[in-house]
């Protein structure tokens, strides 16, 4: 289904031992930002024990489109880029 671009958007992370594939889902992240694009953990934000990392991302770039109200979620998300604290959990 095809969607407005100034709407809620959902997000995903995935994984993979190569770089072109096969992925795997890891999350999927329901009304991310509300308006997240570009979610990526780049490598350098990884910590050494692989616990913990930085997301990285911009959102919220139509927060009043329409009469839509936008949400900062999670709290920080805005249009800018952002970086959360996250941990991986087994």
């Amino acid at each position: 289904m095809g969607g407005n671009t100034c709407s809620k958007m959902n997000s995903y992370i995935l994984e993979s031992k190569d770089i072109t594939g096969e992925w795997k889902l890891v999350s999927y992240l329901k009304n991310f930002g509300e308006q997240a694009y570009f979610l990526n953990i780049p490598s350098k934000f990884i910590s050494m024990d692989g616990k913990t990392a930085w997301l990285l991302y911009s959102g919220n770039f139509a927060t009043d489109w329409n009469g839509m109200q936008i949400q900062n979620n999670p709290p920080g998300s805005h249009y800018g880029m952002v970086l959360q604290k996250i941990e991986f959990l087994k």
